[in-house]
């Protein structure tokens, strides 16, 4: 099964981010006051419908109501997502979803480090996401060349005494020509699990100045 078309080798363009939410879902009581948003990857079938998915709990669903959506447009592919869904044993019904991007660290001659909103960072109970939840700003223009482009820049591994290894990236973005006049949210996911690493210390440069969070996995 092929993995994410969201999964790019050296950045991502990201035009003006019209709503993420997909499928949106009323609001109200009743069932879903049940409802669950987990971070998961879900998996297209040969149709290009949604039949299952699995949280970065480790928690393995299928789908009650097999849907498409166009930020899941291949066929057998995995996607990640966040799914909001109310759970019935092993079945879920996907009341939404949420977009995210996955960035793959490579390695990279320069960095563009335009500043972002950081909002959270955090390691999946699965450990082989590390996550991202920040916001870029926006503005409209008529220069259609004028994209958000974002990735990730794989500085080192370092050997550290007690053995363990530390993966040292410094995240990418280029503002690229698009205004500044409002902030969107949007979440990333950083794949490690081919890495080998113990502990990550992640720079991004915020609008506060360059923030290094350290997480160990």
């Amino acid at each position: 099964m092929k993995r994410s078309l969201l999964l790019f080798p050296l950045f991502t363009f990201l035009p003006f981010l019209t709503s993420c939410t997909q499928d949106a879902y009323e609001k109200g009581e009743g069932e879903l006051s049940a409802m669950i948003a987990e971070m998961g990857d879900g998996f297209t079938t040969s149709d290009k419908k949604v039949t299952r998915f699995v949280t970065d709990n480790g928690e393995q669903f299928s789908v009650s109501n097999p849907f498409s959506s166009n930020i899941m447009p291949k066929a057998d592919t995995v996607y990640r997502a966040i799914f909001y869904y109310v759970k019935d044993g092993t079945k879920a019904e996907v009341k939404g979803l949420n977009r995210v991007v996955v960035v793959s660290p490579q390695k990279m001659q320069e960095v563009k480090t335009d500043p972002v909103r950081l909002e959270s960072v955090w390691m999946g109970k699965s450990k082989q996401y590390l996550n991202m939840s920040l916001y870029l700003m926006h503005g409209y223009t008529d220069n259609e060349e004028a994209n958000h482009k974002i990735g990730c820049r794989r500085d080192s591994i370092h050997q550290n005494t007690d053995g363990t290894k530390t993966l040292h990236l410094t995240f990418y973005h280029d503002q690229n020509g698009v205004p500044e006049y409002y902030s969107q949210r949007i979440y990333l996911s950083i794949p490690l699990q081919s890495l080998g690493v113990d502990s990550v210390r992640l720079n991004v440069n915020t609008y506060d100045g360059m923030s290094e969070k350290r997480i160990k996995i």
